[in-house]
């Protein structure tokens, strides 16, 4: 077993070293870290769709949409937040019952197959 975590490392290490080789680990190790990666960014989506409808809840309105990327540097300072893995922002969608925060995938562009999205229920001022 120490062997194989010592042949694990150091394949590691000549990967990290090696441009080429650095690419062609990354093709082979994929299938491991893109989920790892989407599910991160889902955690991450839900906790800013969490964070846009307890503001309607609180304040009885919803970020303003032309200000959307002030309002994400403001509630996350330190960053990471604002945007998905692939460098683009998170979008916000509006509807009478719901919101959905975007992310436009590894892409980066927006009505591909891979981008996904979280949709959470409004809670109205009030109610």
């Amino acid at each position: 077993m120490r062997k194989l975590i010592l042949l694990i490392i150091l394949w590691a290490a000549v990967a990290y070293y090696f441009p080429d080789t650095r690419r062609l680990a990354k093709e082979w190790t994929r299938p491991l870290w893109v989920p790892v990666v989407e599910w991160n960014a889902r955690k991450e989506m839900e906790q800013v769709g969490h964070d846009v409808v307890q503001e309607e809840a609180k304040t009885g309105k919803l970020p303003d949409q032309r200000r959307w990327m002030e309002w994400l540097d403001y509630r996350y300072p330190m960053g990471g937040m604002a945007d998905d893995p692939w460098g683009s922002m998170y979008q916000l969608e509006v509807w009478a019952d719901s919101i959905a925060i975007l992310s436009d995938g590894p892409d980066r562009v927006r009505g591909t197959e891979d981008d996904f999205h979280v949709t959470l229920p409004r809670v109205r001022h009030g109610n």
